[in-house]
């Protein structure tokens, strides 16, 4: 790298990091990109609070199930077929 391509690095380098070499931490893309994480961290734990707080109260609701379980009676054996008809 000769010239022009060193101090075009050069540039790009300092205006990205600039600000935290000068020790003005706020400015530099590290701390942007933090910034941005946080607040999208915050944004997404106040939705899962409101989304959670919409639940409290309210349980699940319990399927309606047409039998009452996964067996099956053979009235014939049981000599009952009239009872459970």
């Amino acid at each position: 790298m000769k010239g022009r391509r060193l101090w075009v690095i050069a540039v790009l380098a300092f205006m990205t990091n600039g600000a935290s070499l000068l020790g003005i931490g706020q400015g530099s893309a590290g701390s942007v990109a933090r910034a941005i994480e946080c607040s999208h961290n915050i944004a997404h734990n106040i939705q899962t609070a409101k989304a959670l707080g919409m639940l409290v109260g309210n349980p699940p609701l319990k399927p309606r199930a047409e039998y009452f379980g996964p067996f099956v009676v053979d009235c014939s054996a049981l000599n009952m077929c009239s009872v459970l008809a």
